[in-house]
């Protein structure tokens, strides 16, 4: 019995170690890789239970941006540095409304806003 139980402790040991080894080798790789430190802090990944949400707006906002993920999360700081308790499904919600915005049409071809005082309903 303490035999069986020496080798399940040294087993559990074991896979405990390997386990924060591929950990610690994933966190090492994600930053010799040089992914954006601060476009992964925003919150993301299958705990969000939005991760649908998620995979929606980066698809439709990369669509726009022609794959350009770098633009993409050029796009999201920026949206977080101004709005930084959204979610991240709602980040890439604003950036591509903001991407797909129309310009408003130059002056020379818009029609001029009547003034409060001015403007008569009947005649």
């Amino acid at each position: 019995m303490g035999l069986a139980r020496a080798r399940y402790s040294a087993d559990m040991i074991l896979t405990t170690l390997l386990v924060a080894g591929l950990a610690a080798a994933a966190v090492l790789l994600r930053r010799v890789l040089g992914g954006g430190e601060r476009y992964e802090r925003i919150p993301r990944g299958p705990g969000r239970r939005d991760s649908a949400q998620d995979v929606y707006w980066e698809a439709r906002v990369l669509a726009v941006l022609n794959g350009n993920r770098a633009a993409l999360e050029r796009h999201v700081l920026g949206k977080q540095r101004h709005k930084p308790g959204l979610k991240r499904w709602e980040l890439l919600r604003l950036v591509y409304l903001d991407v797909t915005r129309h310009q408003a049409a130059p002056p020379r071809e818009r029609r001029a806003a009547p003034r409060g005082g001015v403007f008569r309903t009947h005649f």
